[in-house]
C-alpha cells in the first residue's frame, strides 16, 4: 500500500525549507574561501598563497573528524527523531558534540606542541626562512582554533536535522561576512599578512559558535546540552556513518600532493597556479552540492525512521533537479566569462589567460557528474547503506582519480584538465555497474508491512482510509481488540486534526503511515499541514464547558497506547504512536 507521488504533499515543501538556506550558506562559504585566496594572493603574492597551500592539509585533518562526526551524528539524530525516540536523539547529540570537542582540543594542543614536525611533514622546514615562519604563524593559529571549527560545523549539521536550518545558515552567513571583512581590514589595510588571514578565519568560526548557543538552551528544540553517560560505541557508529564524507578529505590530500608535485616538475609554476585557481573556482559549484547534501540527509533520515521509501527517493530526485539547475547556471557563467575569474585570481598575462580559460571551460563538463556523485553519496549515507556510500567515495577519491591523474600526466600536460570530467563521469558509470552486482540493497521493514496514504481535511475521506487500515491489520493477524484499537486511533486522531487543527479553513492534508512491526505491534506516523496542533494536548472540556468528545477520545488513546511522541518539524505537525 504505497503512497503515490501525487499523494505526497509534504516532501517538496519540507525540502524547500531545508534546501534554500543551505544553498545560501554554501554560497557564503565558497565566497569566504575564495576571498581568503584572493586577498592573501593580492597582498602577499607567492609566499602568501604558498603558505595557505602548504597548510591546507591541516584543514583536511579537521574535516575528516568534524564532518564525519557531524554528518554521521546528525543522520542518527534525524533517524531517532523520525522514529519518535526524542531522548535518545538528544543524548546522541550530546555524546557526539562532547567527543568532537575532546578530539579538537587534542588536535589544538598536540598540533602546536609538535608544530615544527607537523610543518616538516607538510613540506617546509626552518631552512625555508620566511615561508616556514609564515606557515608557523598561520598553521599554529588554525590548529589552536580547532575547537571553534568543530563546534561550528558539527553544530550546523545537528541544527539542520533539528529543523533550525535558518539559524544554521544565518550563522555561517554572519561568519563569512566577518571573515571577509576582517581579511580586508587585517590583511589589506593593516598588512598583517597570514596572521590576519588566520585570525579572520578563526574569528568567523567563533561568531558561528556564539550564534548557535541560544538553540542549545531553547525549550522549543531538542538539542539540549546536558550531561549524559558516555557511549563510545554510539559515537563510533556515528563516525563510521559519516566517514564516507570524511574519507574524501584523505583522498583530496593525496590528489593535491600528487598533482602539485607532478605538475610543478613536468610543466612549471604556471600550470600549478592555474590548477590552484581551478580548485578555488570549483568551490562555487561543489559547495552548492555539499550544501544540498546537508539539507537532504536529515529529511531522508527522518523518512528512514518512518519507513517512507517513496519519500526518500522523491527527496533525492528533487534535490538532484533543483541543485543541478543552480549548478548549471554557475557552470554557464564559468563557460561564458572565464576571463573574469582568471583576472580575479591574478592571472592577467596572455599565456595565463589562455591556459586558465581553457581549464575552466573543460571543468564545466565535470560539474553535473560531480554533483550527482556528491548527492548520491549523501543519500546512501542517510539511508544507512554505507557500503554504497563508501564505494562511491572510494571510486571518486582514489580508485578512479589517482590512476587517472598519473595517466594524464604521462600524456601531454595540455590534456590534464580533462582529468576532472573524465574522473567524475567514469566514477558514476563504474559505480552503477558495481551496484548492479555488489551493491547494498534496501534494508529495514518490508514494504508490504507499511500502509501509507494521504487524505484531505474532509471527513468523507476517513471512511475509505478506515477500511484500508482494517484490512491492513487483518492481513498481519492482529487480534480483534488490537485491530479495533488501531482503527480507532487512526480515526480519532485524524478526526481531531480535521475538527480542531484545520478549523474552519478546511484546507489541508494528513499523511498516515501505519507500520506492522515484527513483534506484532503497530507503529503509527501522522503528519499534517495544520498550524501548531498536538491532538494529545487537547483539554477535555470544550469552550462552553461541555465535555469535548474528541479530547476524551485522545485521553483514551493516551492511556491505551504503549507510547507516543509529538513534534513540529519543518512547519508541519508530526505524531508517532506505538500500539
Amino acid at each position: 500500500m504505497k503512497m503515490t507521488e501525487q499523494e505526497d504533499r509534504f516532501t517538496g515543501k519540507i525540502l524547500w525549507r531545508l534546501w534554500t538556506p543551505a544553498l545560501i550558506s554554501s554560497v557564503g562559504l565558497a565566497l569566504a574561501d575564495i576571498a581568503d585566496a584572493v586577498v592573501v594572493g593580492q597582498r602577499m603574492g607567492v609566499t602568501g598563497l604558498a603558505t595557505i597551500s602548504i597548510c591546507l592539509p591541516i584543514y583536511m585533518v579537521l574535516n575528516i573528524f568534524m564532518h564525519s562526526l557531524g554528518q554521521g551524528g546528525s543522520i542518527r539524530f534525524a533517524k531517532l527523531m523520525g522514529a519518535g525516540r526524542q531522548r535518545e536523539a538528544t543524548d546522541c547529540f550530546n555524546r557526539v558534540m562532547r567527543a568532537g570537542l575532546l578530539i579538537s582540543l587534542c588536535i589544538a594542543v598536540f598540533g602546536n606542541l609538535f608544530l615544527t614536525q607537523v610543518l616538516a611533514l607538510l613540506g617546509t622546514t626552518p631552512a625555508d626562512g620566511v615561508l616556514f615562519a609564515s606557515c608557523r604563524i598561520y598553521g599554529g593559529i588554525i590548529l589552536a582554533g580547532a575547537p571553534a571549527f568543530f563546534l561550528a560545523y558539527m553544530g550546523n549539521s545537528f541544527l539542520i536535522s533539528d529543523g533550525c536550518q535558518k539559524l544554521a545558515g544565518a550563522g555561517f552567513i554572519a561568519a563569512n561576512a566577518v571573515d571577509i571583512a576582517l581579511n580586508v581590514l587585517l590583511v589589506l589595510v593593516l598588512d598583517l599578512g597570514v596572521l590576519g588571514a588566520a585570525v579572520a578565519t578563526v574569528t568567523g568560526m567563533l561568531v558561528v559558535d556564539v550564534m548557535y548557543i541560544p538553540a542549545y538552551v531553547s525549550k522549543e528544540h531538542f538539542l539540549h546540552v546536558r550531561p549524559v553517560k558516555s557511549d563510545v560505541r554510539e559515537v563510533w557508529d556515528c563516525f563510521r556513518t559519516g566517514f564516507a564524507v570524511g574519507i574524501t578529505y584523505i583522498f583530496q590530500f593525496l590528489f593535491l600532493l600528487v598533482a602539485n608535485n607532478l605538475l610543478l616538475r613536468m610543466a612549471g609554476a604556471l600550470e600549478v597556479a592555474v590548477f590552484d585557481m581551478l580548485q578555488n573556482a570549483s568551490y562555487l559549484i561543489l559547495y552548492l552540492y555539499e550544501g544540498a547534501r546537508k539539507a537532504m540527509t536529515p529529511l531522508v533520515g527522518t523518512y528512514v525512521g518512518e519507513q517512507n521509501r517513496a519519500g526518500e527517493k522523491r527527496t533525492l530526485r528533487l534535490t538532484l533537479v533543483w541543485t543541478s539547475a543552480v549548478g548549471a547556471l554557475v557552470a554557464g557563467f564559468f563557460f561564458l566569462f572565464p576571463q573574469t575569474l582568471c583576472a580575479l585570481f591574478g592571472l592577467h598575462g596572455a599565456p595565463e589567460l589562455a591556459l586558465g580559460v581553457r581549464a575552466l571551460r573543460i571543468y564545466c563538463a565535470a560539474a553535473l557528474f560531480a554533483g550527482v556523485n556528491v548527492l548520491l553519496e549523501g543519500y546512501y549515507q542517510a539511508c544507512g547503506r554505507e557500503k554504497n556510500a563508501y564505494a562511491l567515495a572510494n571510486l571518486r577519491g582514489a580508485i578512479v582519480l589517482l590512476p587517472a591523474t598519473f595517466l594524464f600526466l604521462l600524456l601531454d600536460v595540455s590534456y590534464f584538465w580533462w582529468l576532472f570530467p573524465l574522473t567524475e563521469a567514469l566514477t558514476l558509470l563504474v559505480f552503477f555497474l558495481w551496484k548492479l552486482r555488489f551493491g547494498e540493497k534496501e534494508a529495514g521493514i518490508s514494504p508490504e508491512r507499511v500502509c501509507q496514504r494521504t487524505i484531505t481535511s474532509r471527513n468523507e475521506d476517513l471512511s475509505p482510509l478506515m477500511d484500508e487500515v482494517e484490512q491492513f491489520c487483518a492481513r498481519f493477524e492482529a487480534s480483534g481488540e488490537q485491530q479495533y484499537f488501531v482503527t480507532m486511533t487512526v480515526e480519532e486522531i485524524c478526526a481531531a486534526i480535521i475538527a480542531h487543527g484545520f478549523g474552519e479553513s478546511g484546507d489541508g492534508y494528513i499523511q498516515v503511515t501505519l507500520i506492522a512491526l515484527e513483534n506484532k505491534d503497530f507503529e503509527l506516523h501522522i503528519r499534517d499541514s495544520a498550524k501548531s496542533f498536538n491532538p494529545f494536548g487537547m483539554g477535555e472540556e470544550a469552550s462552553g464547558g461541555e465535555p469535548d468528545l474528541d479530547a476524551m477520545g485522545m485521553q483514551m488513546i493516551r492511556e491505551m497506547a504503549k507510547d507516543f511522541f509529538y513534534r513540529k518539524y519543518q512547519g508541519f505537525n508530526s505524531l508517532v504512536v506505538w500500539i
